[in-house]
């Protein structure tokens, strides 16, 4: 890659290769957060309008119909929907990235990769937002209690964003080939609801017995799920910190497969992207 294609496309010239790089990621990023509220009434209101509105609708059927009385079920929930709406705007925004860029692609010079990480980034910007409704509205409740399991939020947060943008790296590198992928996505994110604790505190499943023909039950089993780890364990370090961390439920076996697993994504989507990055500008 040329120092004038660089340049071009970060608009500076003497930087680093790295710099450079994530100068463009950031260039990106800033601009599709921009662009995704232009022209609405209501605009970066919108970040914090549909987390709310899903949040109402889940919590009057299942408070209010179901009667789910579990103490501090209410936030619970409503960090667990930011949570799930990260993973989702994530990797269904990448998923996009490569194949809705082609007439950039194909006329520029410069890493693909960054594509979709300045997607990543984006969601990310919303979710830093939803977060800090969660913390105003946990405070504002006198449900935020201060201590040292916070400390555990920060390596949480990075296996939470390693998992969504190694699976949105896999899910933009096969979609350019397989456009059929965007439907399947978009079925599998809607049943993940139901098996990554979004709807449900970890001790119903716990407490349900399943025979199952693994050497684990269905608990167990449970907290392998990264997606459904790191809600939990977040769900502990903010807003119930009496419930046990999954690391002491599984013995550490699962919990280690389930922080490997968040990492091979990654490990395997940035492998796939660079196996597959020279043939897009053939295939869109």
């Amino acid at each position: 890659m040329t120092s004038a294609t660089w340049t071009a496309a970060t608009g500076r010239g003497g930087l680093t290769g790295a710099a450079r790089y994530w100068s463009l990621v950031r260039e990106l990023s800033i601009t599709n957060f921009k662009l995704k509220y232009t022209g609405s009434a209501l605009g970066y209101v919108w970040s914090l309008a549909k987390p709310l509105a899903y949040f109402g609708v889940l919590y009057v059927i299942f408070v209010q119909l179901f009667h789910q009385t579990q103490d501090d079920f209410g936030l619970q929930l409503l960090l667990a929907v930011v949570i799930f709406n990260f993973f989702v705007e994530c990797t269904s925004a990448g998923l996009g990235s490569i194949a809705g860029n082609g007439h950039l692609i194909r006329k520029a010079t410069f890493p693909l990769s960054a594509l979709v990480i300045a997607t990543s980034v984006t969601a990310l910007f919303t979710f830093l937002i939803n977060m800090t409704l969660v913390m105003v509205v946990a405070l504002v409740a006198g449900k935020l209690t201060p201590g040292w399991q916070m400390l555990a939020v920060p390596p949480l947060l990075v296996e939470l964003y390693l998992l969504s943008l190694g699976v949105g790296m896999i899910l933009a590198s096969v979609f350019v080939f397989f456009r059929d992928v965007g439907h399947v996505w978009e079925i599998v994110s809607q049943l993940l609801i139901y098996v990554c604790g979004v709807l449900f505190p970890a001790k119903r499943v716990l407490s349900t017995h399943v025979p199952l023909p693994l050497p684990v039950d269905l608990g167990q089993l449970y907290y392998a799920n990264p997606l459904a780890q790191t809600i939990e364990d977040l769900r502990h370090a903010l807003v119930t910190p009496a419930a046990a961390w999954s690391v002491t439920i599984t013995g550490g076996r699962l919990y280690a497969a389930s922080v490997a697993l968040s990492v091979a994504c990654f490990a395997v989507g940035l492998l796939l992207f660079r196996r597959l990055a020279p043939y897009f500008a053939e295939s869109l």
